[in-house]
């Protein structure tokens, strides 16, 4: 019910922005419209605030340096194995027990060239796998960002 009352009085909020801008000159120089007016546009800019800074706490990252261990991190509870080398030469890592889908996941590198800008993320028996098709030499540091739904 409470979600609703506030459901109804955001939409109505921004109904009365949408149309104050249409009212003639007379109407929207009375002070009780004007105030109106500021005190939507002051709860639009608030909201929008507030989603911003609540987009930026829900962030789920990490810094991952290339022998597998975590610099920093934010919401990030998954450990990190690394397995040196597969039939193909490519290095993995492992988000350990990190179930869900792997296209969620993505990568920047903290030095990127043509070499190691080659990166696969998949599901795995143990988690989410990250696998670079490049050598340890050409790997630099990398952070991994999950989104969040």
């Amino acid at each position: 019910m409470k979600i609703i009352i506030i459901l109804i009085i955001w939409v109505a909020i921004l109904i009365f922005n949408a149309i104050y801008s249409f009212l003639s000159s007379n109407i929207q120089n009375k002070p009780q419209i004007r105030y109106c007016a500021i005190a939507a546009a002051i709860i639009i800019l608030v909201y929008g605030v507030y989603q911003i800074i609540q987009k930026q706490q829900n962030k789920i990252y990490a810094h991952v340096s290339v022998e597998g261990k975590i610099l920093k991190s934010k919401n990030f509870p998954w450990t990190i194995t690394i397995h040196n080398k597969d039939k193909e030469g490519a290095i993995i890592y492992i988000l350990d027990e990190r179930y869900g889908d792997a296209s969620l996941v993505s990568i920047k590198l903290d030095k990127p060239n043509a070499e190691n800008k080659k990166y696969k993320t998949y599901n795995a028996i143990d988690g989410v796998g990250i696998k670079f098709f490049c050598g340890k030499k050409n790997l630099s540091s990398f952070w991994i960002y999950i989104k969040n739904l």
